[in-house]
């Protein structure tokens, strides 16, 4: 066992894995130490024993330091923990890149594997076809270690193909054997198998080239998933090179605390091994976030995220659709709770007197919290999402909340008036792997990007606006200062007098509101005239008029049947909700 760094550096391992750009320290998560003292190496070569692997190396096109799980040499096998166990019990998301070089196309082999494990700091599997994690009956039998990890969960990344046990030489796995047993690569214990030749654009592992991969577990209090409604429904996804996903829908389901977890916590980490086949097995970069999902988003079909709360119960979620294709589709939305007082605060400093939403049970039964989303994108440079290209989307949360939390929030409103200037703030903090840090001075919410807002069900609530070209960080909220509902104007009828039964068209029109924003922000926010509507007579039809300056006009019949003083009714509600009445008074005679 190979332990690097200095006893100082333990105190620096509180914070998640953030290792990015590279394996280098001190960096910002480890500021007085070097983030290399994190992690616990073991490793053994077989043929000559040493401890010079796993290791810090320079990468293979200079000017970084990576993570050396195996050289490109025979017999290795090793592993690499972050020596703070991690929440595992609830969603969490974690990307790394890797490059796998020095073989060329003869023997490559045999591949890494990212590992969630109850085990040991000092766990380690076999060489070879077992990647350091996992024991097989196919394979030749391994010097060293001759049992796998057990207490764990691995995701496979082979780089060869063993006969009997691989579907090809470039295939991802996950593997666990009855739940605390010890690991194996048979595909007995294989929950998910992707083989990566058979895509319609196949992915070689083993090519030289750097690949990312993004792994997400979503959690669940559900237990009617599967082919017979008994399995539990929480499980684990891969998302490949930014934008493959090999395992969509929930397919691959696995409770993770069936791995005997020390209070929701694990070690993760990596293995790796070569046996005849060799290679550099380098891990470039690689973020670990708690309470976190991602997802491959498109300009399809919302991608919807559903995070629980500390029961396991889903009680918010949030959605993502792009409006114009990004190069990086891949989005993790990391939902940050905060007290309603606390975040009030943040919201005032530019947007007062609004005031967050407070979710109905967000952390647990009976305790509600207001909810921030850091958004990112990990597969972009700083995991910003306007890396090299604009990231244009609907984003959006749905959620439920009570009156009582939100007593501010008047629906339908002061005699049927519904106005709960609805806001979906945006805001950037200094730094872009977590726009929600707050700067040290400053406000952190910079525009309102709102598009629409309704409600429904006990009540339910969702938000929706456009990114604005980032990421960054967003909360919903009420009462959001400088939006003006629909501007009505009644042309038909008029202030005067008509004969009874006189034929009169009704003309109107609901523009689109007039909404302002702070001075220095270029941006949102994006309400739009949803509905204009006559309560008297019968509307005949209306165009819409794109913003901005646009709205709906429209057209109908005014009454004259009655004689005396009458009243003509528009009603407009925007796309956040907001709503106006005009009145015009005109005689029948």
């Amino acid at each position: 066992m190979v332990f690097v760094g200095t006893i100082a550096g333990w105190a620096q391992c509180t914070a998640p894995p953030n290792y990015s750009p590279d394996f280098s320290g001190p960096s910002a998560t480890f500021p007085n130490a070097s983030s290399q003292a994190c992690l616990t190496l073991n490793g053994t070569n077989y043929d000559s024993p040493s401890a010079a692997y796993p290791g810090f190396y320079p990468s293979v096109a200079g000017g970084s330091t990576v993570l050396r799980i195996t050289p490109n040499s025979q017999a290795w096998t090793g592993s690499a923990w972050y020596t703070t166990q991690q929440p595992v019990s609830g969603p969490f998301s974690t990307t790394f890149t890797f490059q796998l070089t020095g073989a060329g196309e003869s023997s490559p082999g045999d591949g890494i594997a990212f590992v969630i494990q109850n085990s040991a700091t000092t766990a380690l599997g076999p060489e070879g076809c077992g990647i350091g994690f996992g024991m097989t009956i196919n394979c030749p039998v391994p010097y060293g270690p001759q049992g796998g990890i057990p207490n764990s969960l691995a995701i496979e990344f082979n780089t060869f193909q063993n006969y009997n046990v691989d579907p090809s030489s470039s295939d991802v796995t996950i593997q666990n054997c009855s739940g605390t047993g010890a690991n194996s690569i048979d595909p007995s214990c294989s929950l998910g198998v992707k083989d990566l030749t058979t895509l319609q654009n196949p992915i070689n592992l083993a090519d030289g080239n750097v690949h990312s991969a993004t792994i997400t577990y979503a959690p669940s209090s559900l237990s009617n998933c599967g082919p017979n409604q008994t399995t539990t429904c929480s499980s684990i996804d891969v998302i490949l090179d930014g934008k493959v996903d090999l395992f969509p829908g929930n397919s691959v389901l696995f409770n993770l605390s069936s791995i005997g977890l020390n209070n929701g916590a694990a070690w993760v980490g990596f293995t790796g091994a070569t046996y005849a086949a060799i290679n550099n097995q380098d891990i470039l970069s690689w973020t670990f976030t708690p309470q976190a999902q991602s997802t491959v988003i498109t300009t399809n079909a919302p991608a919807v995220l559903s995070f629980p709360n500390a029961s396991g119960n889903d009680v918010y979620s949030y959605q993502a659709q792009l409006t114009q294709p990004y190069a990086e589709p891949v989005l993790q939305v990391q939902p940050i709770l905060i007290s309603p007082q606390a975040c009030d605060q943040l919201v005032d400093q530019n947007f007062s007197p609004a005031r967050c939403f407070v979710y109905e049970n967000a952390e647990n039964t009976g305790i509600d919290s207001s909810v921030m989303f850091a958004v990112t994108c990990p597969n972009s440079a700083n995991q910003q999402c306007n890396d090299n290209d604009t990231f244009f989307a609907t984003l959006g949360t749905n959620f439920s909340f009570t009156f009582g939390d939100n007593p501010f929030f008047f629906y339908p409103g002061f005699l049927g008036l519904l106005n709960p200037f609805p806001g979906w703030l945006k805001g950037a903090g200094p730094n872009a792997a977590n726009p929600c840090q707050p700067p040290v001075s400053g406000p952190l919410f910079q525009s309102n990007q709102i598009q629409s807002f309704s409600v429904s069900g006990d009540p339910g609530g969702r938000t929706l606006g456009g990114s604005g070209g980032t990421g960054s960080c967003w909360v919903a909220t009420y009462d959001t200062p400088g939006e003006i509902w629909p501007g009505i104007t009644v042309s038909s009828p008029t202030f005067t007098t008509y004969k009874q039964g006189q034929v009169v068209q009704a003309v109107y029109s609901c523009k689109n509101p007039s909404t302002s924003k702070p001075l220095s922000s270029p941006t949102g926010p994006y309400l739009t005239a949803a509905t204009c509507t006559q309560a008297t007579g019968t509307q005949n039809s209306c165009s819409f008029t794109a913003p901005p300056g646009g709205g709906l006009s429209c057209t109908g019949t005014v009454p004259t049947s009655k004689k005396g003083l009458q009243l003509f009714t528009v009603t407009g509600v925007d796309s956040g909700g907001n709503q106006n009445i005009d009145i015009v008074i005109y005689n029948v005679k």
